[in-house]
């Protein structure tokens, strides 16, 4: 079991982890994950911000190209209101000033411009596919802030066509206001001329006024508009309305990498998955014993050392020679457990155990899953705990050796609905097994659940001399990892280190040197040591294995207890 200590002498004994002091000081160089939280993000969604980028670029490409030319062209009306004081009195069309709100003398001559007779007018005198409607939508009147100016804006798919609109309109409006001005002045003059005949002698005043308003209304008689004039007419638009393409572009670019960034950040929050080694560090700050690389997932349940690929096998011999066996008597008791399901924990203690038991140590797995033992069916065994209370046997006794891993001795379980007896039973007699397992071999493996989610670790974690904490970045719960280190730091045990599967391991360059005993082939094969230098072999009474597992008594023809 390993506890958080110091060591006042700077030194640790062999084979026992280095005290968590010194991995705290090693560990404490780390860069802050605070700084730049965010550029990791980003790599590693970078994919999905630069397709919304892309498909926003495009989007707006296909739309710049695909949409209907649209051309605006402005003719500007100058209004005239004229004043109150009687010259054009009896003209109802007429616009008069009012001096209390100007803005509403111009939204009166606004909308004498705007008038459904105009657009019947302009439709006529365009003909083709114009109608009343089509003139109305395609034609706007707006007065232009405080001047006394009315826009005709019109609104065509070509430059020459929005231009015609804007000024066919606006001659349109003037004439049609004009004409009904020239036939109310028409009928006043009539009024004023009989006035007149009827005046007395030596009115002089009264002469004048209607001389003058006669004058005025002959003039509008006549085909004068005292309050519209054409300004300016629409001159031929250079360019389509809207925004131009460039800053359409620009746009959709900004707006594609805003959606791309705001959706990474959203997917990095929802997602509870640890994201890489860097992070796993962050949150446990422990030593990478060793790194696993990923497997096809054809290659993930294997159950011989011969069939583990180089560098996986590899890697759990970099495993190995950081938790050597002990210097006296009794094995080494090493705990494989995880935050997170389908972490590898399983995986990882079945290949660690072959990988052993292919160096000829002495090495008994222990299934401590028990809500889901996994361990006998990959090795093909059965050696079931529910033996230990159903017959009077001993540990000894029940240990099944697999024909494809000589060396090693497994006990398991079986898949039962309520397994709450049996993790009691085993709890309270597990310090008791471990101790006649140690007295037998040179390594004692235990698989447990996941610490993140069920206690069933917990008890094992207090009579192991190794907690080796399996993650894969990916798949590894983020809460549940953080939880893993909360249980283990506040029962006071600091795991000997990481295992992370997913990740290369160093020496994969080497993997084909060398053709001695012992050593990777280029085929991927292991020559087996001879085992006159392990501990079994010195120990005395172990002969060397025969070839393909048979041992030098004799092929076996099933499994039976270790001799």
């Amino acid at each position: 079991m390993t506890n958080p200590s110091g060591d006042p002498t700077g030194e640790t004994e062999p084979g026992k982890p280095e005290p968590w002091s010194a991995v705290s000081d090693r560990l404490s160089s780390m860069p802050n994950r605070e700084e730049g939280a965010y550029a990791p993000i980003l790599r590693a969604v970078r994919l999905l911000v630069i397709t919304i980028v892309v498909v926003s670029v495009a989007t707006a490409v296909v739309w710049e190209k695909t949409r209907p030319s649209k051309y605006n062209a402005t003719a500007q009306i100058l209004v005239t209101p004229v004043s109150n004081d009687g010259t054009y009195a009896g003209l109802p069309a007429v616009v008069t000033a009012d001096s209390a709100d100007p803005a509403r003398t111009l939204q009166t001559a606004t909308s004498v411009v705007e008038s459904p007779a105009a657009a019947i007018l302009t439709a006529q005198q365009l003909r083709g596919s114009w109608t009343q409607k089509s003139v109305g939508e395609a034609v706007a009147i707006q007065p232009r802030g405080e001047s006394d100016i009315v826009s005709v804006t019109a609104t065509a798919s070509g430059a020459l066509g929005s231009a015609k609109l804007a000024n066919t309109y606006a001659r349109a409006a003037l004439s049609l206001h004009a004409t009904l001005l020239s036939h109310e002045a028409k009928v006043q003059l009539k009024q004023l001329e009989g006035r007149q005949k009827l005046l007395p002698e030596g009115e002089n005043a009264a002469a004048t006024q209607l001389a003058a308003q006669v004058n005025a209304l002959s003039s509008v008689a006549n085909g004068h508009d005292p309050n519209f004039s054409l300004l300016q007419a629409a001159p031929i638009p250079t360019s389509q309305a809207g925004s131009s393409k460039k800053l359409i572009v620009a746009l959709a670019l900004l707006a594609g990498l805003v959606i791309g960034v705001g959706a990474a950040i959203a997917i990095e929050y929802l997602n509870r998955r640890v994201r890489d080694e860097d992070e796993l560090l962050s949150l446990y700050p422990l030593p990478v014993l060793s790194r696993v690389p990923p497997l096809p997932r054809a290659a993930r349940e294997i159950g011989s050392a011969d069939l583990i690929p180089p560098r996986v096998r590899e890697a759990f011999r970099t495993l190995q020679v950081q938790l050597p066996p002990g210097p006296h008597s009794g094995g080494r008791t090493v705990m494989f457990t995880s935050a997170s399901p389908r972490d590898g924990k399983t995986s990882s203690a079945v290949n660690f155990a072959l990988v052993l038991a292919a160096a000829n140590y002495r090495v008994i797995l222990f299934d401590f899953d028990l809500r889901r033992p996994d361990v006998g069916r990959r090795l093909n065994v059965h050696a079931d705990f529910m033996d230990l209370f159903r017959m009077d046997t001993t540990l000894d006794e029940l240990l099944v050796e697999p024909r494809s891993a000589p060396g090693l001795r497994v006990i398991s379980a079986t898949p039962q609905n309520d397994v709450t007896p049996l993790l009691e039973a085993v709890g309270r007699r597990l310090p008791d097994l471990l101790r006649s397992a140690r007295e037998a071999a040179d390594y004692v493996i235990i698989d447990t659940p996941p610490v993140g989610q069920v206690s069933d670790a917990l008890r094992a974690a207090m009579i192991v001399d190794d907690i080796v904490l399996v993650s894969r970045p990916g798949n590894t719960d983020r809460t549940e990892l953080q939880h893993t280190r909360e249980l283990l730091d506040r029962m006071g045990h600091t795991p000997t280190g990481l295992l992370v599967i997913g990740e290369a391991g160093a020496g994969d360059a080497y993997m084909t040197y060398g053709s001695e005993v012992g050593m990777e082939q280029p085929n991927g094969r292991v020559t087996p040591p001879e085992p006159l230098s392990t501990p079994r072999a010195r120990a005395g009474g172990e002969t060397p294995r025969g070839k393909g597992g048979e041992s030098a008594r004799g092929k076996k023809t099933k499994p039976v207890p270790y001799p």
